[in-house]
């Protein structure tokens, strides 16, 4: 019984000698991944601030 992956190297992220070039002749069908971001995830929740603090406020109060 053959591999799943037909004649891809086997696994071994040291062997460099077991890749190929690609064949122009024969271009991939397959589309690049886009990354489409669902929402801005550079600017924290509008809440953020206030929980850091309350929780800042119970550590100090339970070690207090």
């Amino acid at each position: 019984m053959g591999s799943m992956f037909g004649d891809w190297p086997s696994f071994d992220p040291h062997n460099f000698s077991q890749l190929r070039p690609s064949d122009p002749s024969n271009p991939s069908k397959l589309t690049p991944a886009t990354y489409r971001p669902t929402h801005n995830q550079t600017v924290p929740p509008p809440d953020q601030d206030n929980v850091h603090h309350m929780s800042y406020l119970v550590i100090v109060k339970l070690l207090g």
